[in-house]
């Protein structure tokens, strides 16, 4: 029987056997290879993201078809692949879409669910479901390993979908983990020095290390970012601090009419909100969330020596407990579900 790793309750994972999954229809099951550990699964299993329990975390994952359902073109069989982590109308080609699948917006379909996190047991398994029509086929030329950085990356890129930036925009990024040291990434690709902002010595050293020019503490940010833009701010603050804290300081370092970019998915309530300020000043919000796979994928396979460097350490998924405690702390944490076997 197939393991799967549960939360049970907050702070509590352990492995359990369960029957074999069965596919609906256009839904195939997949046998994970590797999956990452990211801010949302440690603020689930934390409780401060508070889904209904029990839950089989996990969304960012590479793993091979092994069942096909009803309707699922036949090539899929053994393939090598990915998934996104929205299950939509159009996922699973229903007949109804919903309005927002009608709208083009599938990502926020009203009718869907959310691969390890709501309402659809995730990839710390060693089967998952997943509809075919969020499955990405993996190049040979990407290892499953780097290939889990796919979903992360692609969350990175549609920060400056959503939030467009001019050559000679001032960027801020706070926080330099998981998701902020790709947000960084995807700044440079667009030909931008952006600044990083980090209570971590380690980790300013790391963005250093990865491009950015300048990076200071948060106790320091206020006063060299106006420093550098001439008293006024910055163009875009991107918040991506994993903690409800990290929009406070984004006010005070970003400019009047300037875009404060909210990617931090903790669960907890965000605290700073001065609305009054955001009103005087003309701020927008732009909150980011899943971001296109095509373009991460070819990214990722062009960039992959150096974005492979961010994984920090693999744990063998007998060990999943250890992982999430390594994750706490760690750059990027990956568990080996099935390669550790071959």
């Amino acid at each position: 029987m197939p393991l799967f790793a549960v939360i049970t309750e907050p702070k509590k994972i352990e492995l359990q056997e369960k029957a074999d999954l069965i596919p609906k229809p256009q839904e195939v099951i997949i046998a994970p290879e590797v999956a990452g550990i990211c801010g949302t699964d440690l603020a689930l299993f934390s409780g401060d993201y508070q889904v209904p329990l029990p839950l089989t975390p996990g969304h960012e994952f590479v793993g091979k078809v092994i069942e096909l359902g009803k309707g699922v073109d036949k090539s899929w069989l053994d393939k090598k692949v990915t998934g996104e982590i929205n299950n939509t109308c159009i996922a699973y080609k229903w007949d109804q879409l919903c309005k927002a699948c009608r709208m083009g917006l599938p990502n926020h379909c009203l009718k869907r669910s959310v691969l390890g996190i709501i309402n659809h047991n995730g990839a710390f398994a060693e089967q998952v479901a997943v509809p075919a029509g969020a499955l990405h086929k993996i190049p040979d030329s990407i290892p499953s390993k780097t290939a889990v950085l796919i979903e992360p990356l692609a969350a990175a890129l549609q920060t400056f979908d959503l939030s467009p930036v001019k050559p000679n925009d001032t960027v801020v990024v706070i926080g330099c983990g998981r998701l902020g040291i790709l947000i960084i990434f995807a700044a440079i690709l667009k030909g931008l020095n952006p600044i990083a902002i980090t209570r971590s010595e380690e980790k300013r050293y790391r963005a250093l290390n990865f491009g950015v020019q300048r990076a200071f503490s948060p106790q320091d940010a206020e006063k060299e970012i106006k420093s550098l833009t001439g008293g006024l701010g910055a163009d875009i603050v991107v918040e991506s601090t994993g903690s409800p804290d990290g929009f406070s300081l984004a006010l005070d370092l970003i400019r009047p009419r300037g875009t404060i970019a909210l990617k931090t998915t903790c669960g907890l309530p965000t605290k700073g909100f001065n609305a009054t300020q955001i009103a005087v000043d003309e701020i927008c919000i732009q909150g980011s969330r899943c971001g296109r796979f095509y373009p991460a994928i070819e990214i990722l396979d062009k960039h992959q020596k150096q974005l492979t460097n961010l994984i920090s350490s693999v744990h063998p998924f007998s060990e999943i407990e250890s992982a999430f405690e390594a994750a706490m702390t760690e750059s990027k944490v990956l568990i080996d579900i099935a390669l550790g076997e071959k």
